[in-house]
């Protein structure tokens, strides 16, 4: 696992011993970072089921403004934060050990906003759609803002929404990632 691009390109970051956590891949990440391109810019991220921290770091690296990761696992906790220790991130980032969904209530009961936010949910998980309806009822994206959403490939995310809009699908592999963003007729 490495930083793709910007102020810590080819940095190789600490990687998970087991596959309890599963780091998103080069490949994948490579062609977020694409599709994203400048909007990563002095926005403010939130990176939930962060893992490695390897998405936030991605677009810290690439002039994000400041992280907030999230996830519910200790080991993943300590390699997130041994991994903004590597790349002096640290002061940047504010690091949560909690449940996404908890964390997310809390956020926005907070009227947290975010520019950029990423998630990343165990394949096997059911919590798609409690995650995409949640962020359809609660105004945590910036306007102009985009939810970038990595999911099983067979997984169908093709819901009924109110407040966010498909901007793209891309299918890599057994990995898909879907862009949302706010419908401007809603802000």
């Amino acid at each position: 696992m490495r930083v793709i691009a910007g102020k810590c390109r080819g940095r190789i970051l600490f990687s998970p011993k087991d596959r309890t956590i599963r780091p998103t891949s080069d490949r994948v990440k490579e062609f977020i970072f694409s599709y994203i391109g400048n909007r990563v810019e002095n926005v403010h991220i939130l990176d939930l089921f962060a893992g490695a921290g390897g998405l936030a770091i991605e677009a810290l690296s690439r002039g994000a403004h400041s992280a907030q990761l999230v996830d519910n696992s200790a080991q993943a906790i300590r390699l997130i934060k041994k991994n903004l220790e590597l790349t002096r991130f640290l002061a940047r980032c504010r690091i949560v050990h909690s449940d996404v969904i908890k964390y997310l209530k809390f956020a926005a009961k907070r009227g947290s906003k975010f520019g950029l936010i990423f998630a990343d949910p165990p394949y096997s998980d059911t919590i798609y759609r409690q995650l995409i309806e949640f962020f359809d009822k609660n105004d945590l994206l910036e306007s102009g803002g985009l939810f970038v959403f990595e999911h099983d490939s067979r997984q169908n995310i093709d819901f009924k929404l109110k407040t966010l809009g498909i901007e793209a699908t891309k299918t890599l592999g057994d990995t898909a990632v879907t862009f949302f963003h706010k419908n401007e007729e809603q802000v």
